[in-house]
C-alpha cells in the first residue's frame, strides 16, 4: 500500500507542479555552466519528498519502538526539502543552508544513535550534514541524480532482503523507489522538469538517513551503502578538497566536478547516465554484494569499490 501511494501520490503531484510552477517563478532559465537550453520548471523535488513523508504514515511491519526515529526521518526530511524548495524560488544565504542542515543533522543523528558514543555521533552528523550537500552538487545533469538514488536505493533494497533484521532498510528504499520513478520519467533527458535544490537535499538526507540506520542494523548494510554511493562521494569530495587546496570559495558555483569534465568530452548527457549504470552494475553492486556476504572484512570491498571513480576523476581532469 506505501509503494502504490508514494507512487501515484508522486505522479499527481508532478503533474499539479508541472502546470503551476510557471505562473509561481519556478523556472531555471540556463546560463553559462548549464546543460540544458530552455527554461525548465525547478523545485519539483517537494513532490516526491512529500510523497515519501505520506507513504512513510502508512502502517509497516517495523514501527514499533521505531516509531520516533521516523517521525523524524519524515519531519527532517520535509524539512530540508522545503528550505531547498525555498532556495529555489528566492536564493537563500549559504551560510543560511549550511545552517539548516547541520541543525537537521545534528537531530537525526541523536535520534538514530544516542548520546552513548559521542565521538560516533559526531563523525555520524558531519558525514549526514555533508551527504546532503554532496548530492546537492552533483545535481547538474538531467537524470544524473536520479539514477544514482535509483542505483544506490535499489541495491540496497535487494541486498537488505538477505538480512531479516533489516527490514525497516528495505521498506524506507522502496518507498523512494516508488516516489522517484514518475520523476524519472519527467526528468529523464531531455528533462521536463528539476528536481531543483528541494529534491537534491531530501535525497542526501534521506540516502544518507539510510546509510546510518543500514549500518545501526548490520555493518555489512553499511559497507554495501558506502560502496554504492561510492562514485558521488568521490567525485564530490575530490572536488571540494582541491577547490579548497586553491583557495577557492566551496559555495561558489563553478562546473569542475568530474561528472561535468565528462560531460563535455562526450557532448552527450545519456552517455553519463549510461555510464553511471554501467558503473553501478559491473563494478559497485557486485562490490557491495562482495562486502555483505564475502568471507573477508567489507573494508577490502569498500577499498577496491573506489578505484573506477579515482580512475575517472584523473581522466576527467584532463577536461577543464
Amino acid at each position: 500500500m506505501a509503494f502504490v501511494l508514494a507512487f501515484s501520490l508522486s505522479l499527481l503531484l508532478l503533474l499539479c507542479f508541472l502546470r503551476v510552477a510557471g505562473p509561481w517563478g519556478f523556472v531555471d532559465r540556463p546560463n553559462a555552466r548549464s546543460a540544458h537550453q530552455t527554461p525548465t520548471p525547478v523545485g519539483a523535488g517537494i513532490c516526491f519528498g512529500l510523497s515519501v513523508t505520506v507513504a512513510l504514515l502508512v502502517p509497516n511491519g517495523f514501527a514499533g519502538d521505531s516509531a520516533l526515529w521516523l517521525l523524524v526521518l519524515q519531519g527532517c526530511g520535509l524539512g530540508v526539502a522545503l528550505v531547498g524548495l525555498i532556495d529555489d524560488r528566492f536564493a537563500l544565504p549559504a551560510w543560511l543552508r549550511l545552517f539548516v542542515y547541520l541543525i537537521v543533522a545534528t537531530i537525526a543523528g541523536l535520534t538514530l544513535l544516542g548520546t552513548a558514543h559521542v565521538l560516533l555521533l559526531g563523525l555520524a552528523i558531519l558525514a549526514l550534514g555533508w551527504n546532503i550537500n554532496l548530492v546537492n552538487f552533483m545535481d547538474g545533469l538531467d537524470g544524473f541524480v536520479v539514477t544514482q538514488s535509483l542505483s544506490v536505493s535499489l541495491g540496497l533494497a535487494v541486498i537488505s532482503l538477505f538480512f531479516p533484521e533489516a527490514y525497516g532498510v528495505t521498506h524506507l528504499t522502496l518507498v523512494l523507489v516508488s516516489a522517484l520513478l514518475p520523476f524519472l520519467w519527467l526528468n529523464w533527458p531531455p528533462a521536463r522538469i528539476f528536481m531543483g535544490d528541494s529534491g537534491a537535499v531530501f535525497l542526501g538526507f534521506y540516502l544518507g538517513w539510510l546509510g546510518l540506520y543500514a549500518t545501526t542494523q548490520d555493518s555489512r548494510l553499511g559497507a554495501a551503502w558506502l560502496i554504492l554511493m561510492m562514485p558521488f562521494l568521490v567525485d564530490a569530495t575530490y572536488t571540494l578538497l582541491t577547490r579548497l587546496v586553491r583557495g577557492q570559495s566551496p559555495a561558489e558555483a563553478h562546473s569542475e566536478h568530474t561528472y561535468q569534465r565528462l560531460m563535455r568530452a562526450t557532448g552527450s548527457v545519456l552517455a553519463i547516465n549510461a555510464g553511471l549504470l554501467v558503473l553501478q552494475l559491473s563494478w559497485q553492486i557486485p562490490m557491495a554484494l562482495w562486502a555483505a556476504f564475502g568471507a573477508y572484512s567489507p573494508i577490502f570491498a569498500v577499498i577496491f569499490s573506489t578505484i573506477p571513480s579515482l580512475v575517472l576523476v584523473a581522466y576527467g581532469r584532463r577536461y577543464s
